[in-house]
């Protein structure tokens, strides 16, 4: 064993790593936890300051519960030197907001040079009431005080790539001043925000570099892109305006749209032939009924070829078994070069006193096309839910019938859940269907699927 003397010079084993591998270490911690690591020696002092990703979370210092009695030494002491990716998470708290919005100018600024390096600036804005509990007054407060954050702090903007703000209300022009002022933004997320009571949001934003638009139970009776030239995805998750909830004007570029929401009887159903004209370029897309009614109705494929012709992945998701699955070949056959087709049947059923309106359900009315039409370039189904019976296996027959050169079909089971599992054991009338467990079930659910057509298609179960 070394004596004392010899132990005093020896560097430990951590110590001796090159930079890099010590850097990669720093970015796997939490930000206290790796800032607390430059005390340990000289050697690591450096280090944090080297990070390329650098990501702070208020969470990391204080409990979300406590965050309206933030202690100012808290906020203050964090020091930002901006890194390649930063990203900062934040309470919209006074009066510690000024001493953040001068922290992240500081940092800007004095990155001076590396500015040009930096890749990802990313903020989330946070309230200190929960969005949930928010009322139409602390909407109009959280609103007025963040914008005023925005004018009174827009260095700390100046370098901004992604932007989440929870619970806010806006004034008219707000949204397009940010857009207009932020030229590098290049996410943006609203969730639980509006411009007040059946407000419409206007973005016209042709020198924006704008490419993914995210909303979240917004109150926005529509959304109207009028121009946003570089726009590549939209997300829209749960909206209360009428059907569609928004409206694509100049959006060249978009190629991805994911749209989720239950539908009320006042959201009449839409045609997508209608919606997308204007979208040509459309890769992927997602829909998800959320167990209720579908919002879209079917439509000949002749009306869907100008839109869809560089539609390659299609998800259908929480499709409710009420409302069948046949009528979702309108949009295999209304996209010839369609690769990928996935299809999510709805998880959870509902007694009859469930709070679920069944009548809505079954709302789909579809004919089948000219059984001629064959689709050439389908190469996946994938079918989430599975179960084994009648209507189902007929689809995915009419599916090979349809899609000829078909490959691969992968069927899943549904996921586990509880309050199903309590009906279905406190309502003895309920018949249970089941998912083939074991490999003979298996083989002869394979044998029923492709009797008569190539034994080449491969099918994954499970």
């Amino acid at each position: 064993m070394p004596n004392n003397a010899q132990c005093q010079v020896v560097d430990d084993r951590l110590s001796a790593f090159p930079d890099e591998i010590l850097i990669d270490i720093l970015q796997r911690l939490q930000l206290p936890t790796a800032a607390r690591t430059t005390t340990l020696a000289r050697r690591w002092t450096h280090l944090l300051q080297s990070m390329n990703h650098l990501e702070i979370d208020v969470a990391d210092f204080i409990p979300r519960r406590s965050a309206p009695s933030l202690k100012r030494n808290t906020m203050t002491r964090v020091k930002v030197a901006m890194s390649r990716y930063t990203q900062l998470c934040f309470y919209l708290t006074d009066p510690y907001l000024h001493s953040v919005g001068r922290m992240l100018e500081d940092a800007v600024q004095s990155a001076g040079g590396r500015a040009s390096k930096i890749e990802v600036l990313s903020f989330s804005i946070l309230t200190e009431v929960p969005e949930l509990l928010c009322t139409e007054k602390h909407l109009a407060r959280y609103g007025r005080r963040f914008m005023s954050f925005f004018q009174a702090y827009p260095n700390a903007f100046r370098r901004l790539t992604s932007l989440s703000l929870w619970a806010l209300r806006f004034g008219d022009s707000d949204i397009p001043n940010l857009l207009a002022s932020c030229l590098q933004l290049q996410h943006l997320t609203l969730q639980d925000c509006d411009n007040g009571k059946r407000s419409v949001l206007r973005i016209d934003a042709p020198n924006s570099q704008l490419s993914t638009l995210t909303m979240a139970f917004c109150s926005y009776i529509k959304v109207e892109l009028i121009n946003a030239p570089k726009l590549k995805c939209v997300d829209c998750d749960t909206w209360v305006g009428a059907n569609p909830p928004v409206c694509f004007g100049c959006v060249p570029m978009l190629d991805r749209i994911r749209f989720s929401s239950t539908c009320h009887k006042m959201q009449l159903p839409f045609k997508l032939s209608d919606w997308l004209s204007t979208v040509p370029t459309l890769t992927s897309l997602h829909l998800d009924f959320q167990d209720e009614m579908v919002w879209i109705l079917p439509e000949e494929p002749k009306k869907l070829f100008p839109i869809f012709r560089k539609l390659r992945n299609v998800y259908l998701c929480s499709i409710s078994l009420d409302c069948g699955l046949d009528w979702t070949l309108f949009v295999l056959e209304g996209a010839p070069f369609l690769e990928r087709f996935h299809v999510k049947i709805s998880i959870h059923i509902y007694d009859e006193n469930g709070f679920k309106n069944r009548a809505d359900r079954s709302n789909v009315v579809w004919e089948a096309s000219s059984e001629s039409i064959k689709h050439k370039n389908l190469r996946l189904l994938d079918i989430n839910g599975f179960e084994t019976t009648e209507n189902l296996i007929k689809y995915i027959r009419l599916v090979i019938q349809r899609a000829v050169g078909i490959q691969r079909i992968h069927l899943h089971d549904k996921e586990p859940c509880e309050d199903c599992d309590d009906i279905y054991l406190n309502t003895p009338s309920l018949s249970r269907t089941r998912f083939p467990n074991n490999e003979a079930e298996k083989d002869l659910l394979r044998q029923q699927l492709l009797q008569g057509f190539s034994s080449s298609i491969e099918i994954t179960i499970g």
